[in-house]
């Protein structure tokens, strides 16, 4: 059965995740189908992750007040202007973040924070992808590895997930500000899918720390001067013990 094609609304409340948990679910299994509503919400998770590996996390500076005022949402508009003034609206907030955080831009490495939000933001990208969710597959593994260490500039390689379900997928390469990162991603026999994202980090330890939002968890630690974030809609605990296998097969 042909299904109507996916709203601008429905796409931004889902890349902004303002969806009950019931709705998410619904509107990616219409996404499935929509390849037009796939490859924009990959432009938007684009121009996000190239936003934050450059100029970093400014949630903590107060936004002036000027922005504040011009974010303030206008009169409601009549019904047959509602969808163009929400598309608007979603544009105009997009494009003064952007701004506002263009006057802290950072060197070239790439700081804990902002790599947590970029593996978020990958792996949003591309576990709904159908026909290309990588790259490079497992199944070209030395190619994979050589070529990936190359472009991020150090020694990489993914670890072996399959005593937690989760077999390679394959992986991708990604910007990291003047710098290239990795992602992975895996599969387990429920189609349910899981990334590691790696990066080189100019600081860090090898301390756990989770991130996430209310539907997907990461994981971040560091060693060796890179960066890795497992990243996946799991249990913490379930999470954190495939995390620690990766780190012991990593050293």
């Amino acid at each position: 059965m042909t299904q109507d094609p996916l709203s601008d609304e429905e796409l931004i409340a889902y890349f902004e995740d303002a969806l009950p948990m019931d709705e998410r679910a619904a509107l990616e299994a219409r996404l499935a189908q929509d390849p037009r509503a796939q490859a924009l919400l990959s432009d938007w998770a684009r121009q996000n992750a190239e936003i934050r590996a450059l100029y970093g996390e400014t949630d903590a500076e107060p936004v002036p007040a000027r922005l504040r005022e011009a974010l303030r949402p206008p009169p409601a508009p009549r019904a047959p202007l509602l969808r163009q003034a929400l598309a608007a609206m979603a544009l105009l907030a997009l494009g003064l973040v952007g701004g506002w955080t263009g006057h802290a831009r950072l060197g070239p490495g790439t700081p804990a924070p902002a790599l947590a939000d970029a593996a978020l933001t990958a792996h949003r990208t591309y576990v709904v992808e159908v026909v290309h969710p990588v790259e490079v597959p497992a199944s070209q593994r030395d190619h994979m590895d050589s070529w990936m260490s190359k472009r991020i500039g150090a020694p990489v390689s993914p670890p072996d997930l399959s005593a937690s379900g989760f077999a390679l997928m394959g992986g991708r390469i990604l910007p990291a500000g003047e710098r290239a990162a990795g992602l992975y991603m895996y599969e387990n026999a429920q189609g349910q899918r899981i990334t590691l994202y790696v990066a080189q980090q100019e600081a860090g330890d090898s301390a756990f720390r989770f991130a996430g939002d209310r539907q997907t968890e990461s994981l971040q630690w560091a060693d060796g001067g890179l960066g890795y974030v497992l990243t996946g809609a799991l249990p913490r605990e379930d999470l954190r013990q495939m995390a620690t296998s990766a780190y012991e097969q990593l050293l």
